[in-house]
């Protein structure tokens, strides 16, 4: 990809992860009535997150980022992660699929992610044991067993190349969008602020992949 197609990239992903966190507050808050904290904490809380997991991904994977910062990034990426799992039971079911689904499919392949995902998945087992928190079995495991596909089809010869439709399509992990889409519809998760909030963390996340391709990243370190 070019340094203008990169940037153009960067900024349309970085365009849609703000659309999509004020999407997420403006229908919590109008719609359902949700608290005007919970319904910041909660959109910004997984776009962080996935910038977060993506800035890991491409400094292990691709050289782009610090492994250092990545790192000492970890415990605390995790902690984050765990305690919105504790406290919010939307954030609990889409999380813990995709962290059961993850470890499934071999992904904790670096010590960053290891000790990240494992702080993560032990504070919201640990609070689902000790009735800290509540989630929704069935909604958990169809987010887990579609982020498993996803994960599976991302990694198809040819995807990671993103030249022609389908592959475009995969390489956007497009089964677990909907699956989120429909357990919002479906009860089985709070509210459609959760859909929104997802494709923040989705975007945030593909925002960051499109930023290591621009020149000035080797330069930051």
């Amino acid at each position: 990809m070019t340094v203008a197609g990169a940037n153009r990239r960067f900024f349309f992903f970085t365009a849609l992860t703000a659309v999509m966190t004020m999407a997420a507050w403006a229908y919590g808050h109008l719609f359902h009535g949700i608290e005007i904290v919970h319904g910041i904490v909660v959109p910004l809380s997984f776009l962080g997150l996935g910038m977060l997991i993506k800035y890991g991904d491409q400094a292990f994977d691709e050289n782009s980022y610090s492994k250092r910062k990545t790192i000492l990034l970890a415990i605390p990426g995790g902690l984050w992660m765990g305690l919105l799992m504790a406290f919010d039971a939307g954030s609990a079911t889409i999380f813990m699929g995709i962290l059961l689904s993850l470890l499934l499919a071999g992904k904790y392949d670096n010590i960053a992610f290891q000790l990240g995902f494992g702080t993560a998945l032990a504070i919201g087992v640990g609070s689902l044991l000790l009735g800290f928190s509540t989630i929704s079995v069935l909604g958990a495991a169809i987010v887990l067993a579609l982020s498993f596909l996803d994960e599976k089809v991302n990694d198809l010869p040819g995807v990671d190349r993103a030249n022609r439709w389908w592959e475009v399509l995969f390489h956007h992990r497009p089964f677990l969008k909907i699956g989120v889409l429909a357990l919002c519809l479906l009860g089985l998760l709070p509210s459609l602020l959760y859909f929104f909030a997802f494709l923040a963390f989705d975007f945030g996340y593909i925002a960051i992949e499109a930023f290591s391709d621009r020149e000035e990243v080797p330069a930051l370190g």
